[in-house]
């Protein structure tokens, strides 16, 4: 009993070395290596190398081996042998040496290199030693150069920037001929004007009555005029240069009343009668104007066609906003005239067609003069004279307003700004003259610029509420501005209607002195909406016909 006793004493201390060694010797063998030496490597690895963040390196690389081999080793051996001894002493072993050494050394090197260096250099390193032995080897490789080989690959983008800069101007992109010319505009004089005003017009003109008007301007010195016509015996007529008469040959001496065949004479010739005006009005033009009858049918039938011209034009010389630059002039038949179903109509719409033009600021500006009312305005007139009279008065009328921008006055100067203001505001325009007799009295005077509207040659049956710009301008003589008192009180008070008739609209004042011994008052106002009155006569005259 004693010998088999003593046999089973031997086995259970052969069992208990048995299992006590080999957990022993594996627990030292795993902590010595797996948990002692690699990351205290690990760890004075990152002391010395790892400079710039220790805590996102603590923190990366207790992660990576915290799933790595070793505490994979503890759980396993921990679930298939007993839980006395092995546990305390795993727990030992990671207490004391995650707390001593590891936390207190990334504390320290963190509060003082934690604001030296740059987070990325950290970032990289981690990535780099993220997994097991062979990637130590290549942190040791990577931290040494990982500063020097930033500053020269920083460096070398900086100096092949400068050169790819220097050979894109020198080499790649070669200096052109093209790049030294510098194109030289040639001014074209034209015909040279006779004029003192403050603008240089150009004038076109269609058809018979067209032709008559601009003869009247040349007749003033503005030369820059070329009539364009269907027939020639209109032409021959007009004592103007022949190189200044355009015939606009489509196979029949003249329209005959039909516009059809003036707008398609004018398509035809568009680009003969473009070269005509560029030889004639030549590259010194302000702005261009187009005269033409409403009742005929080369006028009105070529007339959009001559503004769509003009604004090519006045688009070559280099005039700014072309629809502000060409205007029209536009001749309403009389009341004989318009008896014929046909003349009216086609006054009728050609005018509806302006004046919507105007109205849209296609044109600038539309002056309507109405041969009907200047008919009876001068009663008693043969027939030699009739015509002459009334293109001569239209024209002087328009050409005083541009001769009076043009002067300086001691009083109150009416400018080329506030001339052009007013022919630019679009819509209708409509010009007066009135002489004042009883110049003493103010009533007297607001009264006379109340009729001078009503005497104007132009169209009636504007609102004039609805104008947006108004110019009056006051002429006397010597012995009126030294003599007469309150004169100053009295044009004022005259002024002041004026902006009351026309809705509050902006006046431009003008007082000037000359060497006749009257008073003067001329009035000019732009921006007015059609003359509705007068339009609607005509298609009353239309309806009839039909």
């Amino acid at each position: 009993m004693a010998g088999r006793t003593t046999s089973r004493t031997a086995k259970r201390r052969t069992t208990t070395k048995a299992k006590a060694k080999p957990r022993a010797t594996t627990r030292k063998r795993t902590t010595t290596k797996a948990k002692a030496k690699p990351r205290a490597t690990a760890r004075k690895r990152t002391t010395t190398k790892a400079k710039a963040k220790p805590r996102a390196t603590a923190k990366k690389r207790t992660t990576t081996k915290a799933k790595a081999k070793p505490r994979a080793t503890a759980k396993k051996r921990t679930t298939t042998k007993a839980k006395a001894k092995p546990r305390a002493t795993a727990k030992k072993r990671t207490t004391t040496k995650a707390k001593a050494k590891p936390r207190a050394t990334a504390r320290k090197r963190t509060t003082t290199k934690a604001k030296a260096k740059p987070r990325a250099t950290a970032k990289k390193r981690t990535t780099t030693k993220a997994k097991a032995k062979p990637r130590a080897t290549t942190r040791k490789r990577t931290t040494t150069k990982a500063r020097t080989s930033t500053r020269k690959v920083a460096s070398k983008p900086r100096r092949t920037e400068s050169s790819a800069q220097f050979d894109l101007n020198s080499w790649l992109l070669p200096t052109l001929d093209l790049e030294q010319y510098q194109p030289h505009v040639e001014e074209e004089v034209g015909v040279v004007d006779n004029i003192k005003g403050s603008t240089r017009f150009a004038w076109f003109g269609a058809g018979q009555c067209g032709g008559r008007l601009v003869k009247s301007f040349y007749d003033l010195g503005y030369r820059k005029v070329l009539a364009v016509n269907t027939t020639h015996h209109d032409l021959d007529l007009l004592d103007i240069p022949a190189a200044q008469k355009f015939l606009m040959d489509i196979g029949e001496k003249g329209a005959g009343k039909d516009p059809s065949r003036g707008r398609d004479a004018v398509q035809q010739c568009q680009q003969e009668i473009l070269h005509s005006a560029r030889q004639t009005f030549g590259t010194q033009v302000d702005r261009i104007m187009v005269c033409f009858g409403a009742g005929g049918g080369t006028g009105s039938g070529s007339v959009k066609g001559l503004i769509e011209i003009a604004k090519r034009y006045a688009r070559y010389i280099g005039l700014k906003d072309p629809n502000k630059k060409v205007g029209a002039i536009m001749t309403l038949p009389t009341v004989g005239e318009a008896s014929s179903p046909m003349v009216a109509e086609n006054a009728y719409e050609v005018a509806k067609d302006l004046t919507k033009m105007a109205a849209d600021g296609k044109i600038s500006p539309l002056i309507i003069v109405d041969n009907d009312k200047i008919s009876k305005m001068y009663p008693g007139m043969t027939v030699r004279q009739f015509w002459p009279s009334i293109n001569n008065t239209v024209a002087a009328l328009f050409d005083i307003f541009n001769r009076l921008s043009s002067m300086s006055s001691r009083y109150t100067s009416f400018d080329p700004v506030d001339y052009h203001s007013i022919i630019e505001s679009g819509g209708c325009a409509i010009m007066g003259l009135t002489k004042v007799t009883e110049f003493g009295d103010k009533f007297a005077l607001s009264q006379a610029v109340k009729k001078n509207l009503e005497k104007t040659l132009l169209a009636g049956g504007f609102d004039l509420s609805s104008a947006r710009l108004a110019g009056c301008i006051a002429v006397g003589g010597k012995k009126q501005m030294h003599n007469v008192k309150g004169l100053q009180d009295n044009i004022d008070y005259a002024f002041d209607v004026l902006s009351e008739i026309t809705g509050n609209a902006t006046i431009h004042r003008g007082i000037y002195e000359d060497n006749k011994d009257s008073l003067r008052v001329y009035t000019i106002i732009g921006g007015l909406h059609d003359c509705t009155a007068r339009l609607e006569e005509l298609k009353s005259r239309c309806a009839v016909g039909v």
